[in-house]
């Protein structure tokens, strides 16, 4: 990236969710218009630690349960025998802890919750498996010509079974139906980013009002169960699972004293109890000492953590993909082989193993390492972000790995790809996703390159890649061309994939792409050849965007139809909604693409929307969650205010709405 003295880089996902980086003033508000369906900042100061403090007028709902998609059987890491073509054993818990439940709300509901401990889940307590991704049919409302199913599109391997789910495996938490009667439907733990592996922004909790009213005091709030303090810049997502809720940050709680004193940016993740707000644990991580190049100023840990039964897991800002024990020390035992932690008191993180990718794979992180992990079976997948150097000329290491699936129980590689090789164009801050297709698990790694990739989950076999840009677009650097890269995250829904291209943010707005690809098909899958001719082998069931040249679709010539974006979808009930970085939220037609109508926050938007309960929620740059009507027509419910920028995206779980701001974390009710 170029950068001013006065703009901070900032990245991630994603997660789009990312998590993610700077942006320019949005565009005056357009009329929603038909889609086209062509083929196809100065940082506050930092405040002294602060322990949340829990309201005492409303209290989180009982903590019920949700899900994630089955695993396939059970198979042997790779320390041990090799494994076989399916990865084992569990990724999201579909324990009491996750699964969704309905309720009556009872007087118990206003009670104010009793203090969780830290020791509160049982040190031994096994994983439980995970749910598979739903397996569907080939995409029915596909164009006609697109409906046959290549031999490609079966299971590679005739003598491995597919993987099937337990009969009563419940449905995933984007999935589960309102329950009869008018019976309040409320997930439950939300244990990384995207809530599930398929990555799909959809929450399955029912009844949530929107009168609440954020504070720093939560006192002085309005449904505010409890008020944390982070860092003085916040780009990780909130997650929760077991009793506990982890935010990527950076070290302005000056939580440890140890590290609370000058020359302190440190990379963070804070843990918290997830009924009372109590500080728990902080991992903490130096920054790198080669600088902005691979590890920007004040931006601490932009991943979001990945939870997995009694281990979390997170991309630092040292671009190491690292296992903790989620009960930190507090639990008075150093698991793992990691015996030597610097940091080793109760209210550290207990690291399990550490894979640093610089030292041990040569990536080089182009300004930060920012990949949010997703777990399944028996690996852990994440983008390595090698990218370009500080001349943004040069891409230092185009052999080491973009892509990344790793044994989680020992940190070992499994696999690797170094697919976008010498094409990458700046960094690589997307996140990996998870679908199972006609047997087949399918991992989707979005490259630096501007392809989205498909590999065989077990094997590292690349399934299939599509090309996210026009043939003619153009690379220039500061984000002036209009070739881009991707740092949403892909979503997978229906044995199909949604994602749309973006910058870093801090190059601005231009023309954006938002595609639904086919993950049935094999090899080449782009809409068109090398040559620009149209691929008879096209996986494109539609394309959003581009550029309005006739005016037929935003009513003025030549004018964007989609704009980059840092954002990952949401799909529900047939309907997609995606925001980008100009403030723009578009709601398009999950089976043809079209447009049904367009809002403009006029601020910049980082995160992602999140769908639940007919509503859709996103954050924006001004630090306002805009709360939206979900469906064809647009109604806009609430503008909620918060005290600072929302570079994140809100999290449901367990009855209860946590959404942090550049530097609070707050818990709301949601009743």
């Amino acid at each position: 990236m170029h950068h001013s003295p006065t703009v901070l880089w900032q990245v991630t996902l994603a997660i789009a969710a990312a998590v993610l980086i700077a942006g320019c003033a949005p565009p005056p508000p357009r009329p929603a218009m038909d889609s086209n369906t062509t083929e196809a900042e100065t940082q506050p100061a930092e405040a002294e630690p602060v322990e949340a403090v829990p309201a005492t007028t409303e209290a989180a709902p009982e903590m019920p349960a949700e899900t994630t998609p089955a695993p396939p059987a059970e198979e042997t890491p790779k320390r041990e025998p090799k494994p076989s073509d399916e990865p084992a054993g569990a990724a999201t818990a579909t324990d009491e802890s996750t699964k969704p439940k309905t309720e009556t709300p009872t007087k118990a509901e206003t009670e104010t919750p009793a203090k969780t401990e830290a020791s509160e889940t049982p040190k031994g307590e096994q994983p439980a498996a995970e749910a598979t991704p739903k397996e569907e049919m080939k995409p029915e409302d596909k164009p006609v010509e697109k409906t046959e199913t290549p031999a490609e599109s079966k299971p590679a391997a005739e003598d491995q079974p597919p993987p099937t789910a337990p009969a009563d495996t419940p449905k995933p938490a984007a999935e589960a139906s309102a329950a009869p009667g008018g019976q309040r439907v409320v997930s439950g733990d939300w244990p990384m980013w995207g809530g599930a592996v398929h990555r799909n922004m959809v929450n399955p909790t029912t009844q949530i009002a929107v009168d609440f009213e954020p504070n720093e005091d939560p006192a002085q709030g309005k449904k505010l169960l409890w008020v944390a303090q982070l860092g003085s810049t916040t780009y990780g997502n909130p997650v929760v699972s077991h009793g506990k809720v982890f935010v990527g940050t950076n070290n302005g709680g000056k939580y440890r004293p140890k590290h609370a004193g000058r020359n302190a940016d440190r990379g963070c993740v804070l843990c918290f109890d997830e009924k009372t707000g109590k500080f728990l644990w902080q991992l903490t991580r130096e920054k790198l000492p080669q600088g902005s190049v691979n590890d920007w100023p004040d931006q601490g840990i932009c991943s979001t953590v990945a939870v997995d039964g009694d281990r979390g897991y997170v991309v630092t800002n040292r671009c190491e993909l690292l296992c903790f024990d989620v009960e930190g020390f507090l639990d008075g035992e150093n698991d793992g082989p990691i015996q030597d932690e610097p940091d080793n008191e109760p209210q550290d993180a207990d690291i399990v193993w550490n894979l640093d990718m610089m030292k041990t794979l040569g990536v080089f992180p182009h300004n930060m390492a920012a990949s949010s992990p997703v777990v399944y079976g028996d690996y852990v997948y994440a983008l390595t972000s090698n990218g370009v150097d500080e001349s943004h000329e040069k891409i230092p290491a185009p052999q080491a790995p973009s892509f990344l699936a790793v044994n989680k129980k020992t940190g070992e590689v499994v696999w690797q790809s170094n697919a976008p090789g010498d094409k990458i164009l700046h960094g690589q801050w997307s996140s990996p996703s998870i679908g199972l297709v006609n047997g087949q698990v399918q991992v989707y790694f979005a490259g630096g390159d501007g392809w989205l990739y498909a590999f065989d989950a077990a094997k590292g076999e690349e399934l299939w890649r599509f090309d996210l840009n026009p043939k003619d677009a153009k690379h220039a650097l500061s984000g002036r061309g209009t070739k881009n890269d991707v740092i949403a995250t892909p979503v997978f829904v229906d044995n199909s994939v949604v994602l749309a291209t973006g910058q870093d943010p801090e190059y601005g707005d231009g023309v954006g792409h938002l595609w639904r690809i086919d993950a049935t098909k094999r090899g080449d899958v782009s809409s068109v050849t090398p040559d620009n001719q149209p691929n008879p082998n096209s996986a494109a069931i539609w394309h959003f965007g581009g550029v309005d040249a006739d005016g037929s679709v935003t009513g003025e010539k030549d004018q964007d139809i989609f704009r980059r974006t840092l954002s990952t979808v949401a799909v529900q009930d047939g309907l997609v909604y995606a925001a980008d970085l100009s403030g723009r939220i578009h709601c398009v037609d999950f089976a043809t693409g079209k447009r049904y109508w367009e809002a403009d926050v006029l601020a910049a938007i980082w995160g992602s929307t999140l769908a639940a309960d007919g509503k859709v929620f996103i954050g924006d740059e001004d630090g306002i969650l805009t709360v939206l009507a979900a469906g064809k027509e647009l109604k806009k419910l609430a503008e909620i205010e918060f005290p600072s920028s929302i570079y994140s995206t809100p999290t449901i779980a367990n009855g209860v709405m946590f959404v942090s701001d550049r530097s609070r974390l707050y818990a709301i009710a949601t009743q």
